[in-house]
């Protein structure tokens, strides 16, 4: 199985994707949600149906907001620096969250590439959740920890 899809499927916006793991393949199917191309690669409505009615597809739903958001406040109240601290958890209030927070990290690179380490690392553990939840052990090795 990809992990890189697995992960990117539970990150994914809902509003634009939907995606499900093949048990028997273990790739991760997308499918667009407006379906506005139906020439596209992905599986039709049909085949999607048959595969959950039969078992083969399971549904990735995305992890939320809520959870990166909480990566975030985890990852802030960790930063060393008073300052940067302090301007991570301005930048988490209210709408725009996401936004501000990146670009809170934007002049501090070493903290920048902390932070990307460190949500893979949940993102990883987010995954491997998600796997044993359903049932599936997995062939393929997951990725390896950022160091």
């Amino acid at each position: 199985m990809n992990w890189d899809d697995l992960e990117m499927a539970l990150t994914a916006d809902p509003a634009a994707w939907s995606y499900y793991l093949d048990r028997r393949s273990g790739e991760v199917q997308m499918v667009p949600v407006d379906r506005l191309d139906d020439e596209g690669t992905w599986p039709s409505g049909d085949e999607i149906d048959a595969g959950l009615d039969a078992g083969h597809l399971i549904p990735i739903e995305p992890l939320g907001s809520s959870v990166k958001y909480g990566w975030m406040a985890e990852f802030a109240a960790s930063v060393a620096d008073a300052r940067l601290r302090d301007r991570l958890e301005v930048a988490l209030a209210g709408r725009g969250a996401f936004r501000r927070f990146k670009n809170a990290l934007l002049d501090a690179l070493d903290e920048r590439t902390r932070w990307f380490a460190f949500r893979d690392v949940r993102l990883h553990e987010a995954a491997r959740e998600w796997l044993a939840e359903h049932g599936i052990e997995p062939t393929a090795s997951p990725p390896p920890e950022p160091s």
